[in-house]
């Protein structure tokens, strides 16, 4: 409360007439760090936004935060270049942001002064508008601009800002900021600048990011990230501690389907929690589920018993390899991409599935696995929908590396399919391939601009095998050690 008044975020009037004032409330959280344990407890007052009207109370909304593939490629950088890594996070984010629009809440609960009729009418932004992401973005971005730092074209949340042939790199997710640069003296420069103009804590070095535990060894240009914390606490809340472990996400047999067993009690069994838990965990650090999470996640409308052993069988995996994690370790920040599919491997629809991976640095920085939109006639045209998919990918990261200073003259893909690089390569025209959709032909021109290239690997050595399907241990285990995976 002291922050809000400090702040100047309201002042007390009498609301136009005709004006109800939106409802806040006061919401308290107990905040933990990366590995689970208590660092403070935490109070905001919060307006309740569903009341307000577009048009009236707010216009746009949108407001980017930086990919996490984005967070992984600035991590293998800063191990092969041994850059500083520091952290910064603003206090009360939100509150910074200036509001175009007239809002007036009421007063907050227990801090009521004037009478009946006062309200707040709002300065800056609160937690709980719907633009108050926006205005934070806003003024944070401005504030940047003035210190000399430029958003990047790849990833709006990124800024860079290059002097005298030292390179500073921001990247900014809501209130948590994370400064990486060659120089010391440079980026405790920019904290300072930083902290002048919002308040906020140094946390230093860096340990911890957006849940992500990071663990470094400079001498050895090594950087470590995992989320034991996170899988500790997931299996410790669905009472998994004395379960016997898995050494695969799900075992060779499975084939699920949406009609298999018996309709789950979703009150008995949150089996949306768990899937949204797991989620992130694939997002970012856990490559090694994404085809397991992506596929029980299909069906977390009408989940059955069966999903939720399957899913349950995933945790117990997890508590088998708890401390696993993605490493960059080596200077030679190359970009090689790896692109799968599996041919009609959707029991219920018979669609394919589409999975990549980008390694870097000698870990995994970019990764998907996806059912294709449509059916596949044929495992050339899966094969050629998952080289559309990852020349995508492998372009935008090109952008990426180039915002990061690190140029990239033609992305390599390697794919198993010796059908689909062909049609990727030539200008077929057969029975075969003349109804693929033009949308996955955009691929063939990027190869014939050499932007992109397509080389053919046996799939033993395919490391996006693990995207697209249920893998014996062996495999399994190649996957994962080829995507950096300790």
């Amino acid at each position: 409360y002291k922050s809000l008044l400090q702040n100047g975020t309201w002042s007390l009037e009498e609301p136009t007439p005709g004006v109800k004032p939106i409802p806040v409330k006061w919401v308290f959280k107990v905040k933990k760090d990366a590995t689970g344990h208590f660092e403070r407890f935490k109070a905001r007052l919060v307006v309740k936004g569903f009341r307000q009207q577009e048009g009236i109370d707010y216009n746009e909304v949108f407001a980017p935060v930086s990919k996490y593939t984005t967070v992984r490629a600035l991590l293998a950088k800063a191990a092969a270049e041994d850059l500083e890594l520091h952290q910064i996070d603003i206090k009360t984010a939100f509150l910074h942001g200036e509001l175009e629009e007239t809002i007036y809440m009421q007063q907050p609960p227990g801090y009521e002064e004037g009478g009946p009729g006062i309200a707040c009418k709002l300065n800056k932004s609160l937690y709980g508008l719907k633009q108050a992401p926006r205005a934070w973005y806003t003024k944070l971005q401005e504030e940047l601009e003035t210190i000399g730092f430029v958003a990047t074209a790849a990833d709006p949340s990124l800024f860079t800002l290059t002097n005298d042939d030292d390179s500073v790199y921001l990247l900014v997710y809501v209130d948590d900021i994370l400064i990486a640069g060659k120089n010391i003296s440079t980026v405790e420069k920019f904290k300072l600048e930083l902290l002048n103009r919002f308040e906020g804590r140094d946390l230093g070095e860096i340990t911890s990011f957006l849940g992500i535990s990071i663990t470094r060894d400079r001498q050895d240009k090594v950087i470590k990230i995992d989320q034991s914390g996170m899988i500790g606490s997931i299996i410790q809340q669905f009472g998994l501690e004395e379960a016997k472990t898995k050494t695969t996400p799900l075992g060779p047999s499975y084939k699920l389907s949406k009609n298999e067993g018996e309709l789950l009690d979703k009150e008995t069994f949150p089996y949306g929690t768990l899937i949204g838990k797991l989620m992130f965990l694939t997002v970012a650090t856990r490559p090694d589920i994404a085809y397991s999470v992506g596929t029980l996640a299909r069906f977390i409308s009408a989940p059955t018993i069966t999903h939720w052993q399957a899913a349950k069988g995933v945790v117990r995996y997890l508590a088998h390899t708890k401390d696993m994690g993605i490493t960059f370790r080596g200077s030679n920040m190359t970009l090689t991409g790896y692109c799968d599919a599996d041919y009609a491997g959707d029991v219920d629809t018979r669609k394919s599935t589409t999975g990549y991976v980008f390694i870097s640095n000698a870990g995994a920085i970019s990764w998907s696995s996806k059912r294709q939109p449509t059916v596949a006639a044929s495992t050339t045209e899966a094969e050629y929908m998952a080289a559309a998919a990852a020349t995508k990918e492998g372009l935008w990261l090109r952008k990426l590396f180039d915002s990061l200073d690190i140029p990239m003259a033609a992305i390599d893909i390697n794919c198993d399919n010796q059908s689909a690089i062909k049609l990727l390569k030539n200008p077929i025209f057969s029975v075969r391939s003349k109804h693929i959709d033009v949308a996955h032909h955009f691929a063939r021109e990027r190869v014939q601009r050499k932007e992109v290239m397509f080389h053919y690997i046996p799939t033993a050595e395919m490391a996006a095998d693990i995207m697209t399907k249920v893998l014996p241990l062996s495999k399994h285990e190649v996957c994962c050690d080829m995507m950096g995976m300790a």
